[in-house]
């Protein structure tokens, strides 16, 4: 006599190999070579990531070392890919792929050590939050009554600044002074004339910079300046202008307000 109900199988995999859904049991996902779990020795400190994640920067030298444009050790044994640098660090550069932004604790100094590692695996972006983390850092540490002044605007912790010259002379002459690490992080297409020691003449030291000249290095226009900063979050405050036997210039000063991260 059979019986009034079909069995019921014990396992999730139907007859062409797929898993069926079963509330409470979590599905399992077929791994690729790109999600698959890769394990890492970092100086002796173990990771574990996958390709996507290694290689979410391409022009890396991490990227690099994972797709097989450079060599890299692997440890046959235990299965191990083996890099020669700082193992406890490694854990922020690889939490700076996965969320594509750097989380450091509160009481973190070892910023020399971490720039140091982002430089060697060439991740450029990592680099510049690492300097503008630090910079924030700095300007708290060094100036902690800048937040008992406002000027009339809501409290900031810190305030950046950058100042536009601009002379119609000779077609148009555009020149920015600002702190170094600001100028990259609002115009990137300055950063390598910016690294240059040739172009040391306009270094007030080795942060800031005064009167860089704009139009020997990129070629946006006076318009196209004022908007980047526009939309970068600053505010003109100051603006002047004159001239002097037919040369004419105006000059603009604008300031973002930071909040405490």
């Amino acid at each position: 006599m059979s019986s009034p109900n079909p069995p019921v199988s014990a396992s999730p995999v139907t007859h062409n190999g797929h898993f069926t859904k079963i509330s409470g049991v979590p599905c399992p996902a077929t791994p690729t070579r790109y999600t698959a779990p890769v394990h890492i020795d970092v100086g002796g400190v173990i990771y574990t990531s996958s390709l996507e994640t290694l290689t979410k920067c391409p022009e890396s030298r991490l990227a690099r070392m994972f797709n097989g444009s450079i060599p890299i050790i692997l440890d046959s044994l235990k299965q191990h890919y083996f890099i020669d640098r700082d193992g406890k660090l490694f854990r922020y550069v690889l939490s700076y792929l996965r969320s594509a932004r750097l989380l450091l604790p509160e009481n973190f100094s070892e910023f020399d050590q971490l720039l140091e590692e982002a430089r060697y695996y060439d991740l450029h972006g990592l680099v510049k939050e690492i300097e503008t983390f630090r910079r924030v850092k700095n300007i708290k540490k060094e100036k902690p009554e800048v937040n008992k002044i406002s000027y009339g605007r809501p409290e900031a912790d810190y305030i950046d600044c950058i100042a536009v010259s601009i002379s119609p002379d000779l077609g148009e002459r555009i020149s920015l002074s600002a702190e170094k690490t600001l100028l990259e992080e609002v115009f990137p297409e300055l950063t390598p004339a910016l690294m240059d020691s040739r172009n040391s003449g306009f270094n007030m030291d080795n942060r800031y910079v005064i009167r860089f000249p704009l139009n020997g290095f990129c070629k946006l226009n006076s318009v196209q300046v004022l908007n980047r900063l526009f939309n970068m979050g600053f505010t003109m405050v100051a603006a002047t202008g004159g001239g002097v036997e037919g040369q004419q210039f105006s000059e603009y000063l604008f300031n973002r307000n930071h909040k405490s991260i």
